[in-house]
């Protein structure tokens, strides 16, 4: 049975893909979050970056044309050279892509044309002063502009190598100092990629705030992690940097080769997310900016809880229930419990929710919201539960070994526990895999009533937002979590029935131990 698990698990690992890909297509036909009205005074994000941010200006499943800073920094060229209404745009962009671009850039100088040449250095004039290598009034003219970065590229294009730059910010994580310091600074942008590598991995206060003041003073973005910053404010000004460069690390680094035909799967807003699903780092919350994962850990174990204890108290009343349903049908027990249970079943599971919620007004202990909570997921479950146990077992009672074991003397409830029910639970437990859905689904309902911090209460904040980052999270997270659950729901029931067993290894092309 082993083997089988983990077959299963592993044949689950493709269904679950294509399970996202179906979710991910359907989660992405919201409606589009960057039209909702942005306030940037209250820190709301620009519709702009709004968009970048949730990867908006990226195809879903196929990216033709990945841009990448070469492709961008020759468009800026492209721009500065043509000049007219195109020369204040690509000023900017040449101006946010800074020393990542010279590569790209500065080479090509002397190819173009006086009056352009004079424009593109002109341009330069804003990453001078950021990277502290000239004063900007003396690069307005584009002679002198132009004579400045023939000579910068001629003297400093060795640095300006990966390489080189790998060097710079290791010799900073292990000793630095503000002279190393400074000589990242003059790098700008072209050191960003190592400088993010390295604020992911440092965990040295004073390493972590030079390494977040260099990215900050760079990009013109973002928080500095000081060293006297409690653990969470450097744990959200992290993650903020590293979400930041997630979104934005395309337009500092170069694609070639091999990297730009993956590019094309992976440069598109389903491969952003499956890869932050790879790597564990599902993004930030467009709520309040915490890391999903860590919110999804916070909020998971209220959420299990609440759905754990839900099914074994509806399976506690359920299985007896439906089990003396069947052994006394017609009897006066068995029509009340039916009748009792009909309501239950045509009762929603939020309307039992807020009936418990005013019956228990004033009670507001946390224990005893979850206690309410649970009995208001169960009730929702008992009815249709106890029904399949009342004909599974209603099937079994009919069968020739419950006649031969009442002739053979044995005690009415041997006969009903022993024989009876052990034979009912086998479909039973082949259903319980399924009924973890309906359970999961319930709880989002009644963690909304009783204002319990768990999973659902979250989702459905994330629905209001259009959080489509928190969204997929939790339903992969469920997909895997069901698939788990029916895989364990076939193991108990090989366990309970070796005939079970014996199918399931037949399957495998082996036989049962």
């Amino acid at each position: 049975m082993l083997r089988y698990a983990l077959r299963r698990v592993l044949w689950a690992i493709p269904t679950l893909i294509a399970t996202s890909l179906v979710l991910f297509f359907v989660t992405t036909l919201a409606p589009d979050p960057a039209n909702m009205p942005g306030r940037t005074a209250a820190g709301r994000l620009l519709p702009e970056e709004a968009r970048r941010s949730r990867f908006l200006d990226l195809p879903r499943f196929l990216n033709r044309e990945p841009q990448d800073v070469r492709t961008l920094a020759r468009l800026a060229l492209a721009g500065l050279a043509v000049g007219g209404a195109r020369q204040a745009g690509a000023a900017d962009q040449l101006r946010a892509l800074g020393g990542a671009a010279f590569p790209y850039v500065l080479p090509l100088l002397e190819s173009l044309s006086p009056d352009a040449r004079g424009r593109v250095a002109a341009a330069l004039a804003p990453v001078a002063a950021r990277m502290g290598v000239r004063d900007v009034g003396q690069l307005e003219r584009p002679e002198a502009a132009v004579l400045f970065w023939t000579r910068f590229w001629e003297d400093r294009a060795l640095d300006f190598t990966r390489g080189a730059v790998d060097r710079a910010v290791g010799r900073l994580v292990e000793h630095g100092s503000e002279w190393r310091e400074h000589d990242l600074v003059v790098l700008d942008t072209f050191a960003l990629p190592e400088i993010a590598g390295a604020i992911s991995t440092t965990h040295d206060r004073v390493t972590l705030e030079r390494l977040t003041r260099l990215a900050q003073h760079a990009s013109g973005r973002g928080q500095v992690a000081l060293a006297d910053a409690t653990a969470g404010d450097l744990r959200r000004i992290v993650g903020d940097w590293k979400e930041w460069w997630f979104v934005h690390g395309a337009d500092f680094v170069a694609l070639d080769g091999a990297e730009r035909a993956v590019a094309f799967v992976t440069d598109t807003r389903y491969g952003k997310w499956l890869d932050r699903a790879r790597s564990g780092e599902l993004g930030v919350s467009v709520i309040d900016g915490e890391p999903i994962a860590d919110k999804l850990l916070a909020r998971a174990p209220v959420t299990l809880l609440v759905c754990a204890l839900a099914m074994l108290l509806s399976w506690a009343l359920a299985v007896p229930l439906g089990a003396l349903g069947a052994w006394f049908q017609g009897r006066p027990f068995d029509v009340a419990t039916s009748v009792v249970l009909f309501v239950l079943y045509t009762t929603p599971t939020f309307a039992v929710a807020e009936l418990l919620r005013r019956a228990a007004v004033g009670h507001s202990v946390e224990t005893a919201r979850v206690g309410l909570a649970v009995g208001a997921l169960a009730a929702g479950s008992l009815a249709t539960l106890s029904r399949w146990q009342r004909a599974a077992m209603l099937e079994v009672v009919r069968q020739d070994f419950i006649r031969t074991a009442h002739a053979k003397g044995l005690s009415a409830l041997r006969v009903a526990v022993m024989h009876a029910l052990r034979n009912a639970l086998l479909p039973m437990v082949t259903l319980a895999g399924l009924h973890l859905p309906t359970v999961l689904s319930g709880s989002f309902v009644v963690e909304e009533v009783f204002g319990l911090p768990g999973v659902g209460f979250e989702t459905l904040r994330a629905i209001e937002s259009y959080d489509t980052g928190w969204l997929m999270a939790v339903l992969v997270a469920a997909a895997v979590l069901i698939t788990l659950g029916l895989v364990a729901s076939d193991v108990v029931c090989s366990t309970l029935d070796p005939r079970v067993r014996d199918v399931l290894a037949g399957r495998q092309g082996g036989r049962a131990p």
